[in-house]
């Protein structure tokens, strides 16, 4: 049977694939002198899969063979009234929606919709960032664009940010002079996580620039009748709902449907909040609580797969009453694709 052939009226191929580049539907790549194009229902997997890898692959589709080059397509352009480049983004800056940076002769734009992103989020480092929209190429320099300042009724600046503090919803703090507020999704990370942390933006809410200083707002304290902390949290431990650990002076109890994280991430770690609930502070010790093992000579099983989790490498799950592990190395990436049975599956999966 006829294989298909590139189309005839194009020039040549288009550029080699490289793992981790931004792909979009209907992008197309070369590996070798054979031309794939990027299916746009599972465009999220373009970055991660290599074209041609992946056996009935759903995310490239085979457009057949093609030679040379063809000039690639045109990208946008930067305003040509504007006088040059905006200021090169700087980590930790309080973007607001609308506010542009250049990174190199590139310019951004911070969305309104996630501007709480754009002080951490490098403009052009993740694929589908909602923080940051590509404006165009630029040359020289334009004046920077302003940023929130905080409310003028209050006195001064809340105190400054304290790591390990029980912080709440609603509380305030300064960190180089802006104010933040605790927010009350993701409250469990404020003690814990600096509005300047990478996943900062989560917790606290830039209110603006502040001067001076005004009083403190009120913390929660752990439960007053335990004698003290439960054990330091271990990662790598199989932790289970209603388990207790401490992080420093920081109680937290593993809880909720989605308890299996527990053993995957710690309390602080990014995505620690979905196991992992702040109890508050706590002093001295307190025995531990009792968690189960995984003993490959006994007959049990661990969890099932669920495939709205994400797996790291040395993860076990069963499938059909078969045990799997996710593998280490650069392959555990996989594991968060595929199932353990899925076509693909072996790629992150022993």
């Amino acid at each position: 049977m006829a294989s298909p052939t590139f189309d005839a009226n194009a020039i040549g191929c288009p550029d080699e694939y490289v793992p981790g580049a931004e792909y979009a539907g209907g992008e197309k790549v070369a590996v070798g002198n054979l031309l794939y194009e990027c299916t746009a229902e599972f465009a999220a997997f373009c970055p991660l899969r290599t074209p041609g890898e992946v056996p009935e692959d759903e995310a490239w589709v085979s457009v057949g063979p093609c030679t040379g080059t063809i000039a690639p397509t045109a990208g946008p352009t930067f305003d040509p009234d504007a006088p040059g480049c905006p200021p090169e983004f700087v980590a930790g800056t309080p973007y607001g929606g609308g506010d542009k940076v250049a990174v190199g002769t590139i310019v951004y734009e911070c969305s309104a919709a996630a501007s709480a992103h754009c002080p951490h989020r490098t403009p052009g480092e993740l694929a589908d960032d909602d923080a940051w929209t590509e404006v165009g190429p630029c040359t020289g320099t334009v004046g920077p664009t302003s940023s929130p300042t905080f409310d003028p009724d209050t006195p001064g600046c809340p105190d400054e940010y304290v790591e390990g503090t029980a912080y709440a919803a609603g509380d305030k703090v300064a960190f180089e002079n802006f104010a933040y507020e605790c927010t009350e999704t993701y409250a469990e990370h404020c003690p814990h996580r600096s509005p300047n942390h990478v996943a900062g933006e989560e917790a606290w809410f830039e209110l603006g620039a502040c001067t001076g200083s005004m009083a403190p707002t009120s913390s929660p304290t752990f439960d007053a009748n335990a004698p003290g902390c439960p054990d330091e949290y271990v990662a790598g431990t199989a932790y289970e709902e209603g388990d207790k650990v401490s992080v420093g002076n920081t109680v937290y109890s593993c809880q909720g449907d989605f308890a299996i994280t527990c053993r995957q991430y710690g309390p602080e770690d990014y995505g620690g909040s979905q196991g992992w609930t702040d109890l508050g502070s706590c002093t001295g010790t307190i025995a531990p609580t009792s968690s189960p093992t995984f003993d490959p000579d006994t007959p049990g099983c661990p969890g099932e797969y669920d495939d709205t989790l994400a797996y790291v490498a040395g993860d076990k799950v069963s499938v059909d009453n078969t045990v799997y592990e996710c593998i280490s190395g650069g392959n555990s990436a996989y594991c968060v694709v595929f199932g353990p049975i899925d076509a693909g599956g072996h790629l992150g999966w022993n």
